[in-house]
């Protein structure tokens, strides 16, 4: 499936979706889908990252 930005008449896949200009005004952004994929992309990326900062680390023992 191939995505426009409406903004910028950018055409990209929805694998590849994300918003090149998320810190710019858009008004177009209430309704783009590729301004939400790149939040829930965003949004696993931080569930992931805390996940991973909560499992224990574990420590090698060392036969001697």
């Amino acid at each position: 499936m191939e995505l426009i930005c409406e903004k910028y008449k950018e055409k990209m896949k929805r694998d590849a979706a994300i918003c090149r200009h998320p810190t710019e005004y858009c008004k177009f952004r209430s309704a783009c889908i590729i301004h939400f994929i790149s939040k829930d992309k965003q949004d696993l990326e931080n569930e992931i990252a805390e996940a991973s900062e909560d499992e224990p680390q574990t420590l090698k023992n060392d036969a001697e």
